[in-house]
Formats: structure tokens, sequence, C-alpha cells
């Protein structure tokens, strides 16, 4: 009796990334960036980071996630972090726009 073996997603990414060519390191910056920006999406938000690692590297590695695609999510990324840091400071300066502006008259 043969039996085939299964390997699980960490034997394939470990053979992949051995085999790979000389974008491995770039490809590597690509996919923890993708997989920074999975984990600001609501379904991955509970899943471990060494999970999304490991999932975004596949991603890449199989060519699921293109360069533009991983740009252009660090890009939206980016400028959702910005405002939110903007809005942030205003809170921190007293200048929070959902409070009521005070009147001059006194």
């Amino acid at each position: 009796m043969t039996h085939a073996k299964v390997e699980n997603s960490a034997e394939i990414l470990d053979r992949l990334i051995s085999d790979y060519g000389p974008s491995k390191y770039q490809d590597i910056v690509r996919a923890m960036q993708w997989a920074r920006h999975l984990r600001r999406q609501e379904e991955f938000r509970l899943v471990p980071m060494a999970e999304l690692i490991e999932r975004s590297l596949l991603d890449v590695v199989d060519k699921k996630v293109t360069v533009p695609e991983i740009e252009k999510a660090v890009k939206e990324d980016q400028a959702m972090e910005e405002k939110l840091l903007s809005k942030r400071a205003d809170r921190s300066h007293g200048k929070d726009p959902s409070e009521p502006r005070a009147s001059k008259e006194a």
C-alpha cells in the first residue's frame, strides 16, 4: 500500500522559497507588506500574524497577488493611516470636529 505524502503549507512554503529565484528578498518584503494589509481587513483581524505572513508568502510566490495590487494596497493603507493620525492629532489639540464650537459671545 502506497501512501502519498501530503505537504502542509509550511513545507510547501519552505520548498518554494529554497527553490526561488533572485527576486526572493524583494518578494519577501512584498509579502510582509501584503500581510500588514491583510491584518487591516476585518476578516483577518483575529488571525495570528505568523499565519498571515505564511499566507502572504504563498500568495506572492504563487502569483495569487500581483506587485501592482500590493503597491496599491500599501498606498491605500498609508493614506488611511495618515488620516487616522490627523484625526488623533486634532483630538489631542482640542480640535475634535465632532465637538460643538464654542461661542465667541461672552
